[in-house]
C-alpha cells in the first residue's frame, strides 16, 4: 500500500497529521534542513516502525521536534544561560542537546539528555502549532546511508510509511550542539563565526 502524500499547506493536512499521531502511524515531514521521519514520541508502534524502516539501533534516541520555542521547557530543564542560548538559536537549523525534564519522552532521552529541534518551517509553525503536539524525528535514510532529499526516492525507498508531507527543505542536516556543559560543543555541522563567538560569551 502506498503512503498518502499531501503538501504541507493542504487544507486537510492538520486532520491527516492528527490522525497519524493518534493511531501510531509513521510520517515523513519537511523541515528547514532536510526531510524527517517520525511520529508520536509516546507511541511504541510508531517508534518501532521507524526503527525497523531505518534499520536503526534500538538504543539510539530520536530528536524531539517542537513547533515553538515556548514548548522547549516542557521537555528540557533550562537555567538562565540556557534560556538565552535557546532564544538565540531557535527556531532554526539546530538540534540542541539539553538536560531532560521529567516530562520528556523516553525515546528522545539518553543519560538525562534530550535532543530538541524547533524547525523554522511553516509546517511546524502552523500545522504542528495548531495541534500543540511534538514529533519524534530522524533523517529519512537507512541507518548509515545519506539522507534522502527527493520525494520520489522517499516514496520508493520508504513506501511503508503512512503519510508523506511535502514542502520546501534545505540540503544539509541540522547542526548538533551539546549545551549540557558550561561551554557549548559542536557535535555535527558548524555555526556562523559570529554566533559561535556570542555563545562562548554566555
Amino acid at each position: 500500500m502506498m503512503p498518502q502524500v499531501l503538501p504541507h499547506d493542504h487544507r486537510e493536512i492538520r486532520a491527516a497529521v492528527e490522525a497519524a499521531l493518534e493511531t501510531g502511524q509513521t510520517l515523513v515531514f519537511p523541515t528547514d534542513t532536510i526531510y524527517g521521519i517520525g511520529g508520536n514520541p509516546w507511541d511504541e508502534r510508531s517508534l518501532d516502525r521507524v526503527r525497523s524502516l531505518k534499520e536503526r539501533p534500538t538504543d539510539q534516541p530520536f530528536a524531539l521536534l517542537l513547533s515553538t520555542q515556548d514548548a522547549v521547557e516542557k521537555y528540557a530543564t533550562l537555567d538562565g544561560r540556557l534560556r538565552r542560548v535557546v532564544a538565540r538559536l531557535l527556531p532554526g537549523p539546530y538540534t540542541l542537546l539539553l538536560p531532560a525534564a521529567s516530562g520528556a519522552p523516553p525515546a528522545s532521552t539518553l543519560d538525562g539528555t534530550i535532543g530538541i529541534r524547533v524547525p523554522d518551517h511553516p509546517f511546524f509553525a502552523k500545522t504542528l502549532a495548531s495541534l500543540g503536539r511534538p514529533l519524534f524525528g530522524t533523517s529519512v535514510n537507512r541507518h548509515g546511508e545519506p539522507p534522502l532529499l527527493d520525494v520520489d526516492q522517499i516514496i520508493d525507498r520508504f513506501a511503508a510509511v503512512d503519510l508523506i508531507v511535502t514542502g520546501p527543505i534545505g540540503t544539509d542536516p541540522s547542526t548538533i550542539l551539546d549545551l549540557t556543559k558550561e561551554s557549548p560543543r559542536i557535535i555535527r555541522g558548524q555555526l556562523p563565526e559570529e554566533l559561535q563567538a556570542s555563545l562562548e560569551q554566555e
